[in-house]
């Protein structure tokens, strides 16, 4: 048997049922193209970030950790609705768990819907509906926990951070102190005025790759870095003292990104180009 479960906003927010017997979500989608997390990548259409052995992350909650047992669960009030958090649709004999976070915008006291689902002559009309007190639940939820294999799926990181709380350290996101030790490299000349206190959240996620990346180079490679800078930001390049000047984020940006070799020349038509996100092949 199905159901669908909602919590409460706040710390000590409760877990309701609201549906029994009822599915939710028809169609689970194919999961088949996931991948590990990865802050800088885009996901295709049919594409899925996945987290493995999530009931075992210190983001987990509770309640996908237990067997869902529905008599544990009351039926929610009248007026807990207007403070839902999220809801979660039980399904597949307690192996699926569908999340969908509720924002305000999801909650109506009145709303007017028109429909046009039942035409069929040319001259049926529409109908209006007047309802009061609505929740609207989107075709596509914002993350999906297979039980039986233990993994999380999802699309959208921010969708569900207020869901698993903590689950943002899979942000790749460096420290003031790790972004302090970067802008102290002798290769960078960081201008007055610029300090990790004006790196924004972007960047901060791009030092950290940069980091790893530059540390495992070898000298030979890192000998390239000069030739390869000039071909795309030259302006950030100082061929007398040999280093890279940043004055400012949008050139923190370009370094950045020459370290994590975003930038690339098609090899048909010779366009220089950046990338947004990278697969390894």
């Amino acid at each position: 048997m199905d159901y669908l479960v909602a919590k409460t906003k706040g710390k000590r927010g409760s877990f309701y049922k609201v549906l029994s017997d009822q599915t939710t979500f028809e169609t689970i989608p194919d999961f088949a193209n996931s991948r590990e997390y990865d802050d800088e990548y885009k996901l295709q259409e049919d594409e899925w970030f996945v987290v493995e052995h999530f009931s075992q992350q210190t983001y987990s909650i509770d309640f996908i950790q237990n067997d869902f047992v529905a008599t544990n669960y009351s039926f929610m009030p009248k007026e807990k609705y207007g403070k839902i958090d999220f809801i979660v649709s039980v399904q597949n004999e307690g192996n699926d768990f569908i999340f969908q976070k509720i924002t305000p915008s999801y909650i109506y006291e009145k709303q007017k819907l028109l429909s046009w689902n039942h035409i069929i002559a040319p001259t049926d009309q529409a109908v209006l509906y007047n309802y009061e007190d609505v929740l609207v639940i989107k075709t596509d939820a914002d993350c999906y926990y297979k039980r039986n294999a233990d993994k999380l799926y999802f699309k959208n990181l921010n969708a569900i951070t207020s869901i698993f709380d903590g689950i943002n350290i899979l942000y790749r996101e460096a420290t003031n102190q790790e972004v302090e030790e970067f802008l102290e490299m002798d290769m960078i000349n960081v201008a007055d005025g610029f300090s990790k206190d004006d790196v924004k959240t972007a960047n901060r996620r791009r030092i950290k790759e940069a980091t790893e990346r530059y540390q495992s180079f070898s000298p030979e490679q890192k000998a390239k870095i000069p030739s390869y800078i000039s071909k795309y930001c030259p302006h950030i390049y100082d061929e007398g003292t040999k280093k890279f000047n940043v004055n400012d984020e949008s050139n923190l940006t370009d370094l950045l990104n020459v370290l994590n070799q975003r930038y690339y020349t098609t090899e048909i038509d010779d366009e220089k180009r950046l990338a947004n996100s990278v697969t390894k092949l």
